[in-house]
């Protein structure tokens, strides 16, 4: 399957980063109603429900021809890795050390996947990149910072454990992107976000049938109230952005991509003054400008 137009996959990688933002939007509000690893799973399994009614509608089979099994192999590992493991880490490292230090975190996203990407891809390193990462990472710290969290007695051994584990999150997350990458090449998108979903629903179903929630896991699949706002979210975040995500991945390089995706931090502070009346203070007006100038450079390294 070729590019549809030239920029296809810079394109589908930003407008990604817009939907998932919207999809934050939503899920803030579905975590009222669900704890994380829970309202994790309910994502996975609507993505995933989703993804099994599209591939007939778009005439892709469930197992199609040529593809083998390094293939399902590598994009089911990428799965669990990146949807399962990773997603896991972050819910219990913003558990820790709150949304404002993962902030912090989060800004290696980029540097992670530029370092897989050259490690295992050998993709070339434009000579604008680097200064797109530096610009995302400076405009993630600064619009994602928030002093009151900042400031909050936290006990000593958690914060180092949270910080841990949330640097963890973020370097498998990248090290699944990347793995994905040769496979994604080789075989249809649509496919082959699929069975990436299926990878990490399956160990996401693992850890929500715990002890710990199993009880909030069977709860959630009842029909409720919350469904009103965690369907579309998980429509928005497990479906839609996903796909995007996929196309982007596939139709450009991994470190291009990695900082368009980045640039959801920005759309999330536009969106949460717009829909949940967040303040915006000079601080977010710079970090949106440094985020979206980042996301330019990366179009043009």
């Amino acid at each position: 399957m070729g590019q549809a137009f030239p920029g296809f996959g810079e394109a589908c990688s930003a407008l990604c980063a817009l939907v998932w933002a919207f999809a934050v939007i939503l899920f803030r509000k579905s975590g009222d109603h669900f704890p994380p690893v829970v309202l994790n799973l309910f994502k996975g399994l609507v993505g995933l429900s989703m993804m099994l009614v599209t591939l007939p509608l778009v005439g892709v089979d469930y197992v199609p021809a040529g593809t083998t099994a390094g293939d399902w192999g590598i994009l089911l590992l990428s799965g669990t890795l990146g949807i399962g493991v990773a997603d896991s880490l972050f819910f219990a490292s913003l558990n820790r050390i709150g949304a404002g230090r993962f902030a912090v975190i989060d800004s290696l996203y980029s540097p992670s996947v530029i370092f897989w990407s050259l490690l295992l891809l050998s993709e070339p390193l434009g000579p604008m990149l680097p200064v797109a990462v530096a610009l995302m990472g400076a405009a993630t710290v600064i619009g994602s910072w928030r002093p009151e969290e900042a400031t909050r007695a936290h006990d000593r051994r958690d914060a180092w454990t949270g910080i841990l584990l949330g640097v963890a999150a973020v370097v498998i997350m990248a090290f699944g992107i990347v793995l994905a990458k040769p496979a994604l090449d080789r075989t249809d998108p649509w496919w082959a976000t699929t069975v990436r979903l299926v990878g990490g629903v399956a160990f996401l179903a693992v850890q929500g049938m715990t002890p710990a929630h199993r009880a909030a896991t069977l709860a959630a699949l009842r029909p409720g109230p919350a469904w009103r706002v965690a369907i579309p979210g998980s429509v928005l975040g497990a479906w839609l952005s996903m796909l995007l995500w996929v196309f982007g991945m596939k139709y450009t390089y991994t470190t291009t991509a990695s900082v368009l995706n980045q640039t959801t931090n920005m759309w999330v502070i536009l969106l949460a003054a717009v829909f949940l009346r967040e303040p915006l203070r000079a601080r977010h007006y710079l970090a949106v400008a440094l985020g979206f100038g980042a996301g330019w450079l990366a179009t043009v390294a």
